[in-house]
């Protein structure tokens, strides 16, 4: 193959990293609207829809983790490959990963479909919240094989260094959803007011779309992906990407379900501190956005450098991603503290909600500098297939420190709920020494496919 020059691997490394990351931001920022949207006209519904659309998406995090999984592997193996410039391989890992992620949907929307409302019982809610989240839950679990399907789709053009062609199709996925939000929560323009089921057929719908369009779109990218004529499956190409695949949706398993654990600890509350946490962690997300975008980024720079046999390279790439991300998060951290009473309010104008989230923010943001840590590592360590490590770091900082200390302190130390916040801080600080430590071992750097 005639070896060509590839921005990531051959050129200014800053203005690559901007390169990928600018339209990934870009494209989460209006994703982040779109959080800022539904968030708005459910809220609209009250505080009970509020709460059931909160513990709704929590339940989904924590069910789609093995796709978290997937996608991550599927950017190591694509960047690798793509910075070989290996690109038949290319074809067949985004071949192979569409196939494991229509499987896995199909066994999710089974399940969903069954278990909702008794999942959202099991959380904590009471049977108005647990109604109405259920009604959300099962539109979604229905649809959800668009969403995980979309991913890889997305995942497939950026681990190749095109972030601007997903941008754009992601750009038109969300503005077709927040078109579609009131339309389909109220039931304007002749249509039905399904309520909060609307706000999760908008969002099936929308996805739905963008993933036929995006498809069409990636089997015309044939500079960069080389497809195989006929579509076969191979079972061992499946096994090795989900060797890489299985410990991240542990790891992402383990995340999540600590959130979820977060929540059932925190709805021991009242509805109103469902709702004011519910809405604390919808723009903590929005918040995460431009730093995800980064370590995407690092992840794909750190793949296709790796595969180009430039290791030294790609260290370079994460440091200045740190830089990077620690600057964005100084700045998301003041803006959070300061203005908390006020973006909670937003949201929840009868102000049920306020104390919970001003006491979230004011407690956790101070320490969002050192999340970015946490989170441009492990995705750094994961673009070069290292996952166990972030696995590992993430089982010791979550499932053995922060959910022991979120009900030992509120029960047994009189802290209250401001214990949970505090087991929250302490899981964010050992998570980012602990990726440190692994990252800075450099095993990393002789991961071979």
């Amino acid at each position: 193959m005639k070896n060509t020059t590839n921005y990531l691997t051959d050129e200014n490394l800053f203005r690559g990293l901007i390169t990928i990351s600018l339209p990934i931001i870009a494209s989460n920022l209006l994703q982040s609207v779109l959080e800022v949207v539904d968030l708005y006209f459910v809220g609209r519904l009250g505080a009970d829809a509020i709460a059931g659309v909160a513990m709704s998406t929590t339940i989904i995090f924590v069910l789609a983790t093995f796709i978290v999984g997937l996608v991550t592997a599927t950017t190591a193996f694509i960047s690798r490959h793509y910075g070989a410039q290996e690109h038949g391989a290319v074809g067949l890992i985004v071949q192979h990963s569409l196939y494991i992620g229509l499987a896995f949907s199909l066994a999710l929307s089974v399940f969903g479909l069954f278990f909702s409302r008794d999942l959202l019982l099991l959380l904590g809610a009471d049977e108005p919240v647990a109604l109405l989240g259920s009604a959300y839950l099962s539109v979604l679990f229905l649809g959800i094989f668009t969403m995980v399907e979309l991913w890889v789709v997305i995942t497939s053009f950026q681990a190749c260094g095109n972030s601007l062609t997903p941008m754009i199709l992601m750009v038109g996925v969300n503005l077709v959803n927040i078109v579609l939000n009131p339309v389909l929560i109220f039931g304007l323009a002749g249509f039905p007011a399904f309520g909060v089921a609307g706000s999760a057929l908008a969002t099936i719908i929308s996805r739905g779309a963008g993933f036929v369009i995006g498809m069409l779109l990636l089997l015309r990218y044939s500079s960069h992906i080389t497809f195989p004529k006929t579509w076969t499956i191979d079972f061992m190409l499946i096994g090795r990407i989900l060797k890489v695949a299985i410990p991240n949706s542990v790891q992402s398993g383990l995340r999540s379900g600590t959130f979820l654990v977060m929540m059932a600890f925190v709805a021991a509350y009242g509805t109103a501190a469902i709702s004011g946490y519910g809405i604390a962690e919808r723009l903590e997300l929005i918040a995460l956005m431009p730093g995800f975008a980064i370590a995407t980024a690092t992840a794909v720079i750190v793949g296709q450098n790796l595969g180009a046999k430039k290791p030294a390279r790609a260290e370079q790439g994460v440091k200045l991603a740190l830089v990077l991300y620690g600057m964005i998060m100084i700045v998301v951290s003041f803006f959070y503290f300061f203005f908390a009473g006020e973006l909670i309010a937003f949201f929840d104008p009868s102000g049920a909600s306020t104390i919970t989230g001003v006491s979230y923010f004011r407690t956790v943001t101070p320490f969002y500098v050192i999340m970015a840590i946490s989170i441009i590592l492990s995705f750094a360590l994961n673009g070069a297939r290292d996952t166990r490590k972030s696995m590992y770091a993430t089982l010791v900082s979550m499932a053995l420190i922060q959910i022991p200390l979120a009900y030992l302190l509120p029960a047994y130390f009189g802290f209250g709920i401001t214990g949970i916040w505090i087991a929250v801080i302490t899981g964010i600080v050992v998570q980012a020494l602990l990726l440190t430590i692994m990252y800075l071992s450099g095993g990393w750097k002789n991961i071979h496919l």
